[in-house]
């Protein structure tokens, strides 16, 4: 089971037109917590991810999520709000956790 946290939410202007609806995006930033299970040891523990959801007029235009980065809450908080405050997008996730990891 995966729980889902919203850590940032980021609003970006872009073409040159200030507060035009048309002309802003928002990127919300999650906290992924996933339920992690050996079967032949049976451990359990949490582990932890990341989701990035871009939205254009508040309607849902992209997303990707990877779950089981870390197996620490506070080590993927401190990932989260570094792709938050470097606004990082959906599609260029895949590539900034390669760089990072």
């Amino acid at each position: 089971m995966v729980s889902k946290f919203l850590e940032k939410r980021v609003e970006i202007e872009y073409d040159g037109f200030h507060h035009s609806p048309k002309n802003m995006l928002e990127l919300e930033y999650y906290l992924l917590e996933c339920d992690y299970t050996e079967i032949g040891d049976r451990v359990a523990q949490k582990t932890y991810g990341v989701e990035i959801v871009k939205k254009h007029q508040g309607i849902l235009n992209e997303r990707k999520q990877f779950e089981n980065i870390f197996n620490n809450r506070e080590k993927t908080r401190s990932l989260v709000e570094l792709l938050a405050e470097n606004t990082v997008t959906p599609s260029t996730l895949p590539y900034i956790l390669d760089d990072l990891l």
